[in-house]
């Protein structure tokens, strides 16, 4: 494949030079610890690109699937010793090569028919939420399925909630949330943590209503164009209106709109500007807790409690790592467990669970397991995903009830009064 049809991928060899072929990648793949295919590894894919580029090996639907059957966790960068940055390569490949994918077809249609036209998702998630969905109040029902989120009845949330909440003492500043679709559509109750925490620590939250999805979706799944429209609405939308910090409940969000804007116009001078504008005003949600609570003015009450911590991939490969761990550890009452292979991914990956939804369990069986040896009663997570994929899993477990929330689930129960 000359590198002409290979746009993307050949403006970043210096990222496929920098592999020195070491394996460590082969540890921590959640897809090839189940399938134990080397190319389905950065050190494989890797090996492929470069043979793609110089006409040694032909593009194939089987060479563009390798670049699908990927969870785009990134847990390859984090233990890459020479500095790989492999969410570069990944989203570049499955660009340039979705004219080869056999799935990319599926799921171009089905992204520029969902989160590529905003208004007519809505009226999708209503229309599924009166027909199909499961009240508010009973979140047990929020399990993932093979082929579609949970939609609560009265989907979507965004609609719902108010333009602006006003903190609950003394203000220290203005936060525009960005939920993500995952809330928006199966687990509302989050969002309304999130929004009493933060008042709670002295910060004004903003909603505003012409958001969209993030783009995560199509920037993964090499649907760049549908991604850019997204982008320029929500740059323009979040970037403004003079926030002092932009966050959401999904850490996949926030890495959005933190890192991979930039990569989507870095051929757009004046865009390119809007999302390094962006980027800067982009605080994980963690963070403006965890401030809060070193500053002295968000108090944790005692919670009794025997936990676990399954963290974003996100905010753990891409972050440098949360803060919820460091919250959690201020709570007393609370007995945290150390999650073995806490780094790995529990399967979910957007798009990821349904395309390939067999292997996704199988992650999350094996991610299961580990949380059921911890002996917690509870498993929290940095994710809204995450939590839809274990809750799904763990419900089938009759050996040990788990009971699976997100952080900001706990945190509340430890500053509600």
């Amino acid at each position: 494949m000359a590198p002409k049809s290979l746009p993307e991928i050949s403006t970043r060899t210096e990222e496929l030079d920098r592999c020195v072929n070491c394996g460590l990648c082969l540890s921590v793949c959640p897809t090839y610890l189940v399938k134990g295919s080397e190319g389905l590894t950065a050190r494989g894919k890797i090996a492929i690109l470069k043979g793609l580029l110089n006409d040694e090996i032909e593009p194939s639907s089987h060479v563009a699937d390798l670049f699908d059957d990927c969870l785009t966790c990134y847990a390859c960068q984090s233990v890459c010793p020479a500095g790989v940055k492999t969410p570069r390569l990944w989203t570049a490949a499955r660009q340039d090569m979705a004219g080869y994918s056999r799935s990319n077809r599926l799921k171009r249609f089905g992204l520029t028919w969902t989160i590529g036209k905003p208004k007519l998702f809505d009226f999708e998630i209503k229309l599924a939420g009166k027909m199909a969905g499961f009240d508010r109040g009973q979140r047990q029902m929020a399990k993932l399925g093979r082929w579609g989120f949970p939609v609560f009845r009265g989907a979507p949330l965004i609609p719902q909630l108010k333009d602006e909440y006003p903190p609950l003492v003394d203000e220290i500043g203005s936060v525009g949330l960005l939920p993500g679709c995952s809330v928006n559509i199966s687990t509302p109750w989050l969002a309304d943590a999130a929004i009493y925490l933060l008042n709670a620590a002295g910060w004004r939250v903003v909603i505003p209503k012409d958001q969209v999805c993030c783009g995560a979706p199509a920037i993964n799944n090499g649907c760049w164009e549908i991604a850019r429209r997204l982008a320029q609405v929500n740059m323009e939308v979040f970037g403004s209106q003079g926030f002092d910090h932009v966050t959401s409940l999904d850490a996949t969000c926030a890495g959005a709109l933190k890192y991979d804007y930039f990569e989507l116009f870095r051929n757009d001078k004046a865009a390119s500007r809007k999302a390094d504008r962006l980027a800067g005003m982009i605080t994980g949600l963690d963070m403006l807790i965890f401030s809060a609570v070193e500053a002295g003015s968000l108090k944790l009450n005692p919670v009794e409690a025997v936990i676990t911590l399954h963290d974003s991939c996100h905010a753990t490969h891409l972050g440098g790592g949360s803060r919820w761990l460091g919250i959690l550890e201020k709570i007393d009452g609370l007995d945290i467990r150390e999650l073995p292979d806490s780094d790995h991914c529990c399967g979910f990956g957007g798009s990821y669970a349904f395309f390939h939804n067999r292997t996704s369990v199988e992650i999350a069986e094996r991610k299961a397991e580990r949380i059921i040896e911890t002996g917690a009663d509870q498993v929290l997570v940095g994710s809204p995903g995450c939590l839809l994929r274990i809750h799904s899993v763990m419900g089938d477990r009759a050996e040990k009830s788990v009971r699976v929330r997100h952080v900001v689930e706990l945190l509340y129960d430890a500053v509600a009064e």
